[in-house]
């Protein structure tokens, strides 16, 4: 199950990033493709510092063009934090977002708020199985 926190179409980033995307959390750079891929379970870095972003992120601001789509099972955890997309003037803050680890159960928003965001934003739906992964890395990109 996925949850969409903006109606907006999000792109289709290659599925095999030559690395791991950077997440800046400033909210001055653009944070779409990073906080994608971290909600999908793969392996994200901090910009600033290199170093893994883990499962749980808190008090970050995040920049963002498009949807951010939010992956059950992958174990992530968002808390106490503000998704901004100025072209829409829309903000979604919080609380907490907890991906849980069942992927069979829709994430769980705990005291989020939304300001500018349609109402049919921000629900679970049912999406096919996520593919496979290695330490993180899509199955169908890792080369021998």
């Amino acid at each position: 199950m996925l949850v969409a926190l903006s109606a907006a179409i999000a792109g289709d980033p290659s599925k095999c990033a030559a690395a791991p995307h950077l997440l800046w959390g400033d909210g001055e750079h653009d944070d779409t493709a990073a906080l994608n891929a971290w909600f999908q379970g793969e392996t994200v870095i901090w910009a600033q510092t290199h170093d893994p972003v883990g499962e749980e992120i808190a008090d970050r601001t995040f920049l963002l063009s498009s949807a951010i789509y939010i992956s059950s099972g992958t174990g992530r955890k968002l808390e106490r934090f503000r998704m901004v997309w100025p072209e829409r003037k829309e903000i979604v803050s919080g609380g907490a977002i907890v991906a849980g680890n069942d992927p069979d159960q829709p994430p769980v928003a705990d005291g989020v708020t939304k300001i500018g965001a349609d109402p049919d934003e921000g629900v679970p739906y049912e999406t096919p199985d996520p593919e496979p992964r290695e330490h993180g890395i899509p199955k169908h990109c890792l080369t021998s």
